[in-house]
């Protein structure tokens, strides 16, 4: 596993953990919980993937995906339609 560089994922995480707050209501630390604790999170930080050319808007829709399917491959962005 080749990890993404620190300031890129801290750029991930500070905007999908803010849309996560926003939509579910969630407290903060709940919402940093549950996105650093996720599939979608783990992919991010290896760079083998290539979640950076990824909008922070696509990684929000990816770990949504995993909270209701279990699969972060489910997203609309990774099966592209």
């Amino acid at each position: 596993m080749t990890k993404t560089i620190y300031f890129a994922t801290d750029y991930y995480d500070r905007h999908v953990i803010q849309r996560i707050i926003e939509k579910y209501g969630l407290e903060p630390m709940e919402a940093a919980r549950s996105f650093l604790q996720s599939k979608t999170h783990a992919m991010l930080e290896d760079a083998d993937y290539g979640l950076m050319s990824f909008s922070e808007r696509a990684i929000f829709d990816m770990w949504e995906a995993e909270r209701v399917t279990g699969n972060p491959g489910n997203s609309v962005y990774v099966r592209g339609e």
